[in-house]
């Protein structure tokens, strides 16, 4: 990995910080690649929750990094990604823009401070991946068609308000909240915590946009698989197949 995105594992929580702060953690193709790599690690590994954090008090992550823009967004995205089965808890200060908004509201708890603002300004910019669509499942349809087309930042309060985030905390509490949270998650039995997140999920996640991503995942496995050429060199040397599932 990069160093942009780091991976710390702190007993049962995989603590997950994105570490950009002089670009106000705005997401390079390198960090996408990074975080794509790291929630399929969190599915695959022993750690029951997540708190995806970021460094310094002034930006979560700014969205896209519009200096090298990404159009593949979506392999970043907690649950979009990598199939998880384990809640992802977002630790939010300062701007939460874009891109960024999408990360924390793709994970499954949000906790943010009094200064943290959220913003989808997409418009001024000429840019709309889709995902963000999926707001409309997760607030009132008015707040929704608000945040998305009027692009105005929205104060930590309001967004505690209208269901957005779970809780405002104090500058600098942000962090400790969450891995709090995620403690709790881990301890807690994890055949419940699975089946809530997975039902949760299923009632939410729904969107044509995201019905779109995970379809296109999964033929992306069957694409990229050696099973693929496999089956494509047996068929030019006239022999049976010998497949791994790989």
């Amino acid at each position: 990995m990069s160093g942009s995105v780091t991976y710390d594992v702190d007993g049962g929580v995989a603590v997950v910080t994105l570490r950009r702060p002089d670009k106000l953690n705005a997401l390079s193709p390198r960090m996408v690649d990074d975080l794509q790599e790291i929630w399929q690690r969190f599915a695959d590994g022993d750690e029951r929750a997540a708190v995806l954090t970021a460094e310094g008090e002034r930006s979560f992550c700014a969205g896209i990094d519009l200096g090298d823009v990404t159009h593949d967004m979506w392999r970043c995205v907690p649950g979009l990604s990598a199939d998880l089965d384990k809640p992802v808890v977002a630790a939010v200060s300062g701007h939460c823009i874009g891109a960024g908004w999408v990360l924390a509201q793709y994970s499954d708890l949000v906790v943010a401070t009094e200064t943290a603002r959220f913003a989808y300004p997409e418009g001024r910019v000429g840019a709309f991946g889709g995902l963000a669509s999926g707001i409309v499942a997760r607030v009132p349809q008015k707040v929704a068609a608000e945040f998305l087309m009027l692009g105005e930042p929205m104060p930590a309060a309001r967004a505690y308000d209208v269901g957005m985030i779970n809780a405002v905390v104090a500058p600098g509490e942000h962090t400790a909240t969450a891995m709090a949270w995620a403690r709790k998650l881990a301890a807690a039995a994890p055949l419940v915590i699975k089946t809530a997140k997975t039902l949760i999920d299923q009632h939410i996640g729904q969107t044509a946009v995201e019905q779109h991503v995970r379809t296109a995942r999964l033929l992306g496995r069957v694409t990229a698989s050696d099973d693929l050429q496999e089956g494509l060199a047996a068929f030019r040397e006239r022999r049976e197949p010998r497949f791994s599932g790989q």
